[in-house]
């Protein structure tokens, strides 16, 4: 072998791991920092977003606590001018205007000290349960020194009435023994609603209504075609109808046609549960 040949494929023995060294070195190395590097942007920039978002909150907040704290600060409280217990009832009529309550007054008993005096009554009804709240936090946050004790919430679960609760408990209301508090103004009541008003007793599973419209089943019925804007399927009662996206069904809605892949998905409500149901062209 001449000493030409000799170099030349020690050269392109040489030039091969060289090659193959970088190949490695980039394939197993670089490549999954890379790729490590590019998870960590992605969810630095993800928290940026968040955190953006969050910061563009915040001068509306600090807003709103001082509303609020001017508000405390400011809002001062009286009591009822006798032991008469109309004007709890009337009031709490008046309460009762933005909370939509049905409810039944009755008066317990009344008490008196040195300065003033304690009524007691017994509040009991049904209604919404964020209405129930806003009745309840107008209560407490109205200008009249009230309390309420020993409340009863429970679900009414019947069907179409899920958000509504019978409620009840005990109000305690102060009244002015001594003509101590100014008897002609009349007392201011509290229109902020600062608790959450989610009702806890709705209930996550809940039977379905009966089909009395006579609404196109999707477990019942069999795609046949599909267009740009529409479907043609054979209904539970053996009928071709035609729906469009949005159309009603039977729980939901026609949500999507795929002409493409000749099928249409459907979103359905089971009683709280969501199912996403795709039906293909069967033919």
């Amino acid at each position: 072998m001449s000493y030409a040949i000799r170099n030349t494929l020690i050269l392109f023995v040489a030039l091969i791991v060289i090659y193959g060294s970088g190949f490695a070195y980039f394939k197993f190395f670089l490549f999954p920092t890379i790729e490590n590097l590019e998870v960590q942007v992605e969810r630095l920039e993800r928290d940026f977003r968040q955190d953006s978002q969050t910061a563009e909150l915040v001068p509306a907040l600090r807003e709103q606590f001082a509303e609020s704290r001017t508000f405390i600060d400011g809002f001062d409280k009286t009591i009822f001018r006798s032991n008469n217990p109309d004007e709890v009832f009337r009031f709490l009529t008046i309460l009762n205007e933005m909370s939509g309550l049905q409810f039944n007054f009755s008066f317990t008993d009344s008490s008196s000290t040195t300065n003033y005096g304690l009524l007691r009554s017994e509040i009991t009804g049904t209604g919404s349960y964020s209405g129930l709240v806003r009745f309840m936090n107008a209560i407490e946050n109205s200008e009249p020194v009230q309390k309420i004790r020993d409340i009863t919430i429970t679900p009414v679960a019947m069907v179409g009435s899920f958000q509504n609760v019978n409620f009840a408990f005990m109000l305690e209301s102060n009244y002015d023994s001594n003509n101590i508090f100014d008897a002609a103004r009349t007392p201011g009541v509290s229109t902020r609603n600062m608790a959450s008003a989610h009702n806890p007793f709705f209930p996550l599973i809940r039977p379905v209504d009966e089909n009395i419209e006579n609404l196109l089943n999707v477990d019942d019925s069999r795609l046949v075609g599909v267009s740009a804007n529409s479907i043609f399927i054979i209904n539970q009662n053996g009928r071709m109808v035609t729906l469009r996206p949005n159309d009603r069904v039977y729980l939901g809605r026609l949500e999507s046609i795929n002409v493409q892949q000749g099928n249409a998905t459907f979103r359905l409500n089971r009683g709280g549960i969501i199912d996403v149901v795709t039906l293909g062209v069967q033919r």
